[in-house]
């Protein structure tokens, strides 16, 4: 299978998970946190706070932005893990560091580059942030990404 394509699979994946988890865990630990806002929030990073009275359209660019981000990371993950076989033997390790550094990627850099810039987490928000990113994003997409890559030296067709 080409590289192009395991990376796109692996990202929509972990976009996939990300997607199904973020609207679960999160309306339970927040009470009345609406689909909606969790996605428009996403939009709030290049529209600013105009996000959250675009309606539908900005659930979808919410939507649209996540995956896209999910897929530029899948690309990344399984680009590494195609380079290193052992990234593949244990890919659960893989997995968890990169759920950690993408949460911090995005933390760190990608947030506060965006309308939304620099903003202080609380505890029970970064708890559950890490724990999307490193058991569900991050162990999700590796285990793709090890399986598509098993017996691959080099994905680089």
């Amino acid at each position: 299978m080409p590289f192009v394509r395991i990376g796109a699979i692996t990202g929509l994946a972990g976009g996939a998970l990300d997607f199904v988890a973020a609207p679960t865990i999160y309306p339970a630990a927040y009470p009345g946190l609406a689909f909606s806002r969790i996605w428009q929030s996403v939009a709030e990073g290049v529209l600013g706070e105009a996000s959250y009275e675009g309606g539908r359209a900005t659930v979808a660019l919410g939507i649209g932005l996540h995956f896209f981000i999910a897929l530029c990371a899948g690309m990344v993950l399984a680009f590494a893990m195609s380079r290193a076989e052992v990234f593949r033997r244990v890919w659960f390790v893989s997995g968890a560091v990169y759920g950690v550094a993408m949460y911090y990627f995005m933390q760190k850099i990608v947030l506060p580059l965006s309308l939304i810039g620099e903003r202080q987490q609380d505890l029970k928000s970064t708890a559950i942030g890490l724990a999307i990113h490193i058991f569900i994003f991050g162990l999700g997409s590796a285990f793709i990404a090890a399986r598509l890559l098993k017996g691959k030296t080099h994905a680089s067709s």
